[in-house]
């Protein structure tokens, strides 16, 4: 396989920009949008009619495009026109005599104007769509529609900074799931997949916009939260234990979750990996003391005890 094309400066410069525009959230993006706008237009009216400031309103139109899809960059793009128009007269061009222009002109040049930008912001849309797609195909598992091994360890950073910025505990899960072998060996591996995707859904279902859940690979699954103070990471653990427990008793199949958790202080370390291969060595405590049961570390190896 080929390596990929060397990237020029201005080309990582341009990633930078897209990845920072495509963390904002839909509220920040309206700001931004807004604000553009405001300048876009300030400066249109300052300089009149004689210069022109189609690339100020097109750049306004693809950031709305880019960061709030395709109905919020038409809307904004039919606003631009109008602000624009308004400003140095609809349809009319820079020393044009406007009383020499006949109304069918004036409709069909501004009418141009919004077919292009519409046009433009359609494109735009479609671009962020497919690219939208493509990363989440290349992060999700396909089955379980959760993280997949790779976008669960490039994120930790990310959630455990959140934990350091808000003083919260930071609480990784690591989880297996007992007698899974047997379900696909007796009842194939459809029946394997209803249980996988019970189990996943289960656990999505109790996670809140930054945590982090992943499937690892085959029956493994991994879970990461910032806990805010005040919360006993513990209770959090037998709690999610528990309901996934419940989950997997619904598929009517004899398969039970062994649980590995590790605690840590936000503030205390940087290093994620190290969370993971701690509560690795607790899950496979459990596996070696009966299986079915949550096992919780506190910092080091050592420091393991099995929860209530």
């Amino acid at each position: 396989m080929k390596a990929p094309p060397p990237q020029s400066a201005l080309i990582r410069a341009m990633m930078r920009s897209f990845r920072w525009t495509m963390r904002l959230s839909r509220l920040q993006a309206w700001i931004v949008v807004c604000m553009a706008m405001i300048v876009t237009v300030f400066a249109d009216w300052a300089s009149g009619p004689v210069v022109s400031m189609t690339l100020g309103y097109l750049f306004v139109d693809i950031l709305a495009a880019w960061t709030l899809r395709e109905r919020a960059g038409i809307l904004v793009a039919v606003v631009s026109i109008v602000l624009g128009s308004a400003l140095n007269g609809f349809g009319s061009l820079p020393f044009a005599d406007l009383q020499a222009l006949s109304a069918p002109v004036l409709i069909w040049n501004t009418g141009t104007r919004a077919a292009g930008a519409i046009m433009i912001v359609l494109m735009v849309a479609t671009l962020r769509h497919t690219l939208d797609g493509e990363l989440w195909r290349a992060s999700t598992d396909y089955l379980t529609r959760s993280l997949n091994g790779g976008a669960f360890r490039s994120q930790l950073e990310r959630v455990a900074q959140i934990g350091r910025r808000r003083g919260s505990t930071l609480l990784l899960l690591y989880m297996d799931l007992d007698g899974f072998k047997a379900v696909n060996d007796r009842y194939g591996h459809a029946a394997g997949d209803v249980v996988l995707r019970r189990f996943a859904d289960e656990a999505r279902a109790r996670m809140r916009p930054d945590d982090l859940f992943a499937r690892l690979g085959g029956d493994e699954f991994c879970a990461f939260f910032a806990i805010e103070r005040g919360v006993p990471p513990e209770q959090v653990a037998e709690s999610l234990h528990a309901r996934l427990s419940d989950a997997l008793r619904s598929t009517g199949h004899a398969v039970t979750c062994s649980m590995g958790a590790v605690v840590i202080d936000a503030g205390a370390t940087e290093d994620t990996e190290r969370m993971i291969g701690l509560a690795d060595e607790a899950m496979l405590e459990v596996k070696r003391n009966g299986k079915n049961a949550i096992r919780i570390a506190f910092d080091t190896p050592g420091t393991v005890r099995q929860a209530a």
